[in-house]
């Protein structure tokens, strides 16, 4: 059985959104049994490990601004166009390379 990306039940990846904002979108997935992270900014998006996304992101003494915060902008789950972003992170052709020359 192949199958079919565009729809999202097919799709290896299962998460949902940490951050939703106007110029941010920051997932939270499984993909291939990895926890793994996918942070987009102005529609650039990369890869970040999980542990250190969270120190970065969430390591604060007060909480009320981290609640209120997750209150407004998690628990939304990826929509099919935010998954194919972040398949197209995963795939070797969309890692920049720094090409040889000075």
């Amino acid at each position: 059985m192949d199958l079919d990306p565009q729809d999202p039940r097919a799709s290896p990846i299962l998460g949902q959104l940490l951050r939703l904002s106007k110029r941010r979108q920051v997932a939270i997935y499984l993909r291939e049994g990895s926890l793994c992270i996918a942070d987009f900014i102005d529609g650039r998006g990369e890869l970040v490990d999980p542990k250190i996304w969270f120190r970065f992101n969430c390591a604060t003494t007060g909480t009320g601004l981290a609640r209120r915060r997750m209150l407004l902008e998690s628990a939304v789950p990826l929509c099919a166009e935010l998954v194919a972003k972040i398949e197209s992170l995963h795939r070797p052709s969309t890692v920049s390379r720094k090409e040889d020359g000075p």
